[in-house]
């Protein structure tokens, strides 16, 4: 019986071996080709069939390598160089306009100096969180679709967004906090999370980037 996902996966391991290594581009191709699919099958052809002939228009994997090989560097590429880019400067930037609205902003002065120092070191943390991600990647999984890597971006955000609610209504209320502390709080409670997001982020892209051994499933 003619199996979809397993005639997609052959032909996934064939565009491997045909030397599209990176996951990205192969992972946008494979989603032109379930398009394709789904188009043939409301035609009223049957999967085989409609496998059969969404391979064909899309192209067999020695033609799919000399077009691939024609536009390098890729739109994708250059996309993803620019993120890293962003992320880069966005680490850095973010901690040092942060921690001068702590020390110098005028409601900042009812900070004590261990408050600000406790201020500072949220913020340096916030960006080892970012790189982290970045420089250990090697870590992290190897997720070729894009779709369940924004996947889980988005459900970990979703996360961190339940977390602000909790932090907002439910602990900050129930404590005598001056402003000052409220603060503090807020920033070891939300923007230092938010670095360990973007670290996740980065992570999973740079680790989707990597060379995929032609034997993987």
């Amino acid at each position: 019986m003619f199996n979809l996902d397993q005639a997609i996966l052959e032909w996934r391991r064939q565009m491997l071996a045909a030397g599209i290594k990176t996951p990205v581009p192969l992972d946008e191709l494979e989603t032109h080709l379930r398009d394709e699919i789904e188009q043939q099958a409301k035609s009223g052809v049957n999967e085989a069939e409609a496998f059969r002939v969404a391979v064909e228009k899309i192209g067999r994997a020695n033609l799919v390598q000399n077009e691939f090989k024609k536009v390098e560097p890729k739109w994708a590429d250059l996309e993803w160089k620019l993120t890293e880019v962003l992320l880069a400067v966005g680490s850095i930037l973010a901690p040092l306009l942060m921690s001068h609205s702590v020390l110098f902003h005028r409601g900042s002065s009812a900070m004590t100096l261990s408050q600000k120092m406790a201020s500072l070191a949220a913020f340096v943390t916030f960006a080892l969180l970012v790189w982290a991600g970045r420089l250990s990647y090697r870590v992290f999984p190897v997720i070729p679709r894009k779709r369940i890597r924004n996947a889980i971006s988005l459900a970990s955000f979703a996360l961190l967004g339940l977390w602000l609610q909790v932090l907002l209504r439910v602990i900050l209320p129930r404590h005598d906090f001056t402003m000052s502390q409220v603060t503090l709080a807020f920033i070891w409670g939300w923007i230092t999370p938010m670095g360990g997001w973007a670290g996740l982020f980065w992570g999973l892209e740079t680790a989707a980037r990597k060379k995929v051994p032609l034997a993987s499933p």
